[in-house]
C-alpha cells in the first residue's frame, strides 16, 4: 500500500468506520436515515459526548480522571434537591459547577502536590464521592418531578434538539481552547514530555491543575444534563456512564493521528457509539450485542490507525 494511502488511513480511520457504518445502516434499516431518527442519535449521544470532552481535557495534560463516575451522580442529586427546595435554576447550576470545579482541584492537588498516580487517586475519589452520594440520598434514585422543565435542555428549537446545540457550543469552546491557545499547546507539551515542557518555561503543575478544574466544570454541567435526560438523579448513573465515556475517549484518540487526544475525535466517537446503539434497538437485537459491537469497533479503529506501522503506537489514558 502506498505511504500516502497508509497515512490517510491512519489519520481518518474512525471517520472511515463511521461513514461505512452510516451507509450500511442507511441501506439496511428502513427508519435509520430519517430526520427524526438522526435527531434522536444526536440527543442520545450528547451527554456522553460532553462527559468525554471533559475527560479529554485531563487526558490532553497527560493524566486521567475516573472520579466523574462518582461526581456526576452526587452533583445530580444535589441539583435535584436544590430545585425541589425552589432554589433558582441558575443558582443551582452555578453551585453544582462550583462543586465540580472544587472536586477537579482536589484531584489535581493529589496528582501535583502529593505526586499520586492519577488513575489510582481518582478511582479513590470516585469511591469517596459514591460514599457521599449514598449518605446524601440513602442509596435511592431521586425524581425531580414537575419542579424542573426538562424541555429547557431536551426540547427542540424547530427541528434542532437543544441538547445538540449545547454540545456544539461546548465543543467549539473546548476546540478553540485546546487547539488555538497557549494553554492548549502547554497541555500537549506536558503530555508529551514534562521535563522538556519545564525547560520551555511551562508551569507543568499549573497546567495540570487547570485541566482538572476544567474537567470538573464539564462534569458538573454533565450532571445537570443527566438530570434533564433522566428526569432525576438515578442510582445507577455512575456505573452506566463510566465505560462508554472511557470508550469514546479511546476511540477519539484514533482520529487525526494515533494517540493524539482531540475534540473532533470525541464527537465522532460519541456519534459512532450512539449510532450503533440506536440502530441495534431499531433492529431489535439483544442488549448484549451493543457492548460487543463497541469492542469490535474499537479494535477495528485502532487496527486501521496503526496500519503500516512497524512499532505500535499506544493509546495513553
Amino acid at each position: 500500500m502506498p505511504e500516502r494511502s497508509k497515512l490517510l488511513l491512519q489519520r481518518y480511520a474512525i471517520l472511515s468506520v463511521f461513514a461505512g457504518l452510516f451507509i450500511i445502516f442507511s441501506l439496511t434499516v428502513t427508519s435509520f436515515a430519517t430526520t427524526e431518527n438522526l435527531s434522536n442519535i444526536i440527543v442520545q449521544s450528547s451527554l456522553l459526548a460532553v462527559l468525554a470532552l471533559g475527560l479529554n481535557l485531563v487526558i490532553m495534560a497527560g493524566e486521567i480522571d475516573i472520579s466523574f463516575s462518582g461526581s456526576v451522580p452526587l452533583l445530580a442529586s444535589i441539583f435535584v434537591m436544590m430545585i425541589q427546595e425552589n432554589w433558582p435554576f441558575l443558582f443551582a447550576l452555578a453551585f453544582v459547577l462550583f462543586i465540580g470545579a472544587t472536586i477537579g482541584l482536589f484531584n489535581a492537588l493529589l496528582v501535583t502536590s502529593l505526586k499520586l498516580n492519577s488513575f489510582v487517586s481518582t478511582v479513590g475519589v470516585m469511591f469517596l464521592l459514591s460514599g457521599f452520594w449514598y449518605a446524601y440520598t440513602g442509596g435511592t434514585s431521586i425524581w425531580i418531578g414537575e419542579t424542573f422543565n426538562r424541555e429547557l435542555i431536551y426540547g427542540y428549537i424547530g427541528p434542532l434538539p437543544i441538547i445538540g446545540l449545547i454540545l456544539i457550543v461546548i465543543f467549539l469552546l473546548l476546540y478553540v481552547i485546546t487547539e488555538h491557545t497557549r494553554f492548549g499547546m502547554a497541555m500537549r507539551a506536558v503530555r508529551t514530555d514534562q521535563e522538556a515542557a519545564r525547560a520551555a518555561g511551562i508551569n507543568v503543575e499549573k497546567t495540570k491543575i487547570l485541566a482538572f478544574i476544567g474537567a470538573g466544570l464539564v462534569f458538573g454541567l454533565s450532571s445537570v444534563l443527566s438530570v434533564a435526560r433522566l428526569s432525576g438523579a438515578m442510582a445507577t448513573a455512575g456505573a452506566d456512564i463510566m465505560l462508554p465515556t472511557m470508550t469514546i475517549a479511546f476511540v477519539g484518540q484514533t482520529v487525526l493521528g494515533m494517540g493524539r487526544p482531540n475534540t473532533l475525535g470525541i464527537i465522532l466517537g460519541a456519534l459512532l457509539l450512539g449510532m450503533i446503539n440506536n440502530t441495534f434497538v431499531l433492529m431489535n437485537l439483544p442488549f448484549w450485542s451493543v457492548p460487543m459491537a463497541y469492542g469490535i469497533i474499537l479494535m477495528i479503529s485502532i487496527a486501521l490507525a496503526n496500519i503500516g506501522q512497524t512499532d505500535i503506537k499506544q493509546i495513553r489514558l
